[in-house]
């Protein structure tokens, strides 16, 4: 085929599935996230299972199992609680920002300026209101799908131990089922990796990051931890934005600098060296994606999916590049994704000898 053709089909199939990813975003995200979780409660199972040979699998997955609805009881109430004092304590909070506002008014020569003018004169009381209602909306509608995300989990454990029979189905020939198995062993082993690490590293930045906020008297600390350790998940953006709102909301609470500059300075000091050290050594080459790869990928399934979609763009851009460097068509938009130009790495993350780029 030509490759003015090939090109051609390849732009139109990408704008096909990217308008059915999004029109389909309600079926599709709910099963996106049953997807991660069962890795995740899997992948805990199997942890705990290797640790001892009498700790069968079954006893392993009940303990995963518990400890995830535990964490998500947990995360509910977290949240409840926090939205409770932050109404109740609406009025002294509101007093705090006109007094930042008129602050910063006498700074610049406008002794009216307050919250309500401010907001008034770059109208962004429209925009401030569909941005929080689209932030409540997806938080209501993870919220109201956890019935149907529990069902797709526990069937997906249920069809789990079919799917070697599938695939030896799905690949009659040797050769095939192989490299199948491979590519899906890659896929998970890079997915598992990178929700181990980033759970690891997102615990230590939320640990140093509490004891930060607690020692400092930041008022709903518990809340912070929990939205510092939710946002770790999400790349580049997520790390800027966990030191931003904590030190936003210290800002309205502290009537002095000196606490919030050691807010600032301790939060973004915890995300600077964990992000810059222990991460990079940890996650090696699990993920492979350029950086620009990462912020582009974030955006698109932002825009695709919401909240739920930056969560999870990076390991969904991963699963991209890894198979669409099986078919030499291709095999060049993986190049172009991955960091090093070398998207294929076998089961155990170590990298192949590079092939070359087809369209």
């Amino acid at each position: 085929m030509d490759t003015t053709i090939r090109s051609c089909l390849l732009v139109l199939t990408f704008i096909a599935v990217t308008a059915s990813f999004y029109y389909m975003r309600d079926l599709i995200t709910p099963f996106a996230l049953a997807i991660f979780i069962w890795l995740i409660i899997d992948t805990f199972a199997r942890w705990m299972d290797g640790l001892s040979s009498k700790f069968p699998y079954w006893l392993a997955l009940t303990v995963a199992i518990l400890t995830v609805v535990a964490s998500i009881v947990g995360i509910i109430l977290i949240i409840a609680d926090t939205a409770e004092s932050v109404v109740g304590q609406a009025p002294r909070y509101g007093k705090r920002l006109d007094e930042i506002f008129h602050w910063v008014g006498g700074l610049i020569g406008n002794e009216d300026l307050s919250i309500d003018s401010f907001i008034a004169s770059l109208e962004l009381e429209d925009k401030m209101r569909s941005g929080l209602a689209g932030f409540a909306g997806s938080v209501q509608g993870v919220l109201s799908n956890l019935a149907t995300i529990a069902i797709y989990v526990a069937f997906l454990f249920a069809a789990q131990s079919s799917f070697p029979k599938k695939m030896d189905d799905l690949f009659p020939d040797k050769s095939g089922r192989s490299q199948a198995a491979k590519v899906f062993a890659r896929i998970r082993t890079s997915i598992e990796k990178y929700i181990g690490v980033q759970t690891i590293i997102s615990l230590m930045q939320t640990v140093i990051s509490y004891a930060i906020m607690a020692a400092l008297g930041l008022e709903n600390a518990l809340f912070w931890a929990l939205v510092i350790f939710i946002l770790n998940y999400i790349p580049i953006v997520g790390g800027l934005a966990a030191v931003a709102l904590p030190v936003a909301f210290g800002l309205v609470q502290f009537e002095t600098l000196t606490p919030i500059i050691i807010l600032a300075g301790g939060l973004f000091g915890a995300q600077f060296i964990i992000g810059n050290t222990i991460q990079p050594k940890m996650m090696g080459d699990s993920m492979n994606l350029s950086a620009l790869v990462v912020v582009l990928s974030l955006t698109l399934w932002y825009a695709l999916w919401g909240g739920v979609g930056a969560f999870l763009s990076a390991p969904l851009t991963v699963i991209i590049m890894i198979i669409l460097a099986q078919f030499p068509t291709t095999r060049w938009i993986a190049v172009l994704l991955s960091a090093d130009g070398q998207p294929d790495m076998d089961d155990t993350g170590k990298k192949k000898k590079a092939a070359t780029p087809s369209m």
